[in-house]
């Protein structure tokens, strides 16, 4: 009996080893050896043989990549965003000659190939959902695998030999975080943090991946409610959906919505929501500190400082 347990026992570890071996780990990006006619870089679906100076860049990595590359003085030929007609803090002058293509639609691989790309840089989700090894095919291609804004930024110009600066741009950023957090007295602030989907549907964000929790946690802003002392919430990307009576639960002195007009019914939702007396009750609604900041507002390195600005305006006493 006991060496048949074993045998079950490695197998099933067989078992799990092959059904997780097809993942790849997330690694963070690393310029290994720069050559004479190429730069290789390291990231988490291998290593790729970039071109010192691509010419036709294909970017997919919605706004931030885009913002990005474009502050940093490269105008890729085209890239995936949420809304081509409304890029947010990209003026129109900025994307002139770009082609800008839905992420919600299907990307083909046709569509992306007619672009002609030297060099394809995405974020891991948009690479792996499109699919590594056929997008290598076309160009050769370079995944980011950051967690926030600011490490995508440190990689995307690490790709072209410029993580050092980009990491001592990032260490500024970071100055200018801490001056600000002690100039709002941050750690003795709180806020509430939500968006009110159609229904209406309530959401607490408590973290990334979006921005801007990312950046109120930086500053050491207090979140109401904290998540460790309330039971339930299933915390998910960031975020928690709760009930209308769970909106008491929103006690922060000031509530951050993070809406957007890019989806139909939100706004309406969140007109409904205020109808409701239990939002009236809300201590912050009570002292008019109530903040609408759009949620896919702050693409990339440019988005966190218009972000850190808009949450100097929304906090200062």
């Amino acid at each position: 009996m006991t060496r048949l347990l074993i045998i079950l026992l490695l197998s099933a570890i067989v078992w799990l080893a092959g059904c997780t071996s097809g993942a790849p780990v997330n690694q963070p990006l690393q310029l290994v050896e720069t050559t004479a006619s190429y730069r290789l870089i390291r990231h988490t679906f291998g290593e790729t043989r970039a071109p010192l100076a691509p010419q036709r860049i294909l970017a997919l990595g919605e706004e931030s990549l885009l913002a990005d590359l474009l502050d940093a003085g490269f105008r890729p030929v085209a890239s995936n965003v949420n809304v081509p007609d409304n890029v947010p803090l990209l003026a129109t002058e900025e994307l002139a000659g770009i082609a800008l293509f839905p992420s919600a639609n299907d990307i083909s691989l046709e569509t992306l190939s007619a672009y002609q790309p030297d060099l394809i840089i995405g974020t891991r989700f948009f690479i792996e959902q499109i699919g590594y090894e056929r997008l290598s095919k076309i160009a050769p291609t370079i995944a980011l695998s950051g967690a926030t804004p600011l490490e995508n930024y440190v990689e995307t110009l690490a790709v072209f030999g410029r993580g050092e600066e980009a990491q001592r741009t990032v260490a500024n950023f970071r100055a200018e975080v801490q001056v600000m957090a002690n100039r709002l007295n941050a750690a003795g602030q709180s806020v509430s943090m939500m968006t009110i989907y159609p229904g209406p549907n309530v959401a607490l964000w408590f973290d990334g991946p979006s921005p801007i929790p990312l950046l109120v946690r930086e500053l050491g802003i207090q979140f109401r409610p904290d998540p460790a002392t309330v039971n339930g919430l299933n915390i998910r990307n960031g975020r928690a959906f709760i009930s209308l009576e769970q909106l008491t639960l929103a006690s922060g002195e000031t509530i951050l919505l993070l809406q957007t007009s890019g989806v139909e019914g939100e706004a309406q939702a969140v007109v409904e929501l205020q109808a409701n007396p239990l939002w009236q009750q809300l201590p912050a609604v009570q002292a008019q500190r109530v903040v609408i900041l759009d949620r896919i507002g702050y693409p990339g390195l440019r988005g966190q400082r218009a972000l850190l600005a808009d949450l100097q305006q929304a906090l200062s006493p």
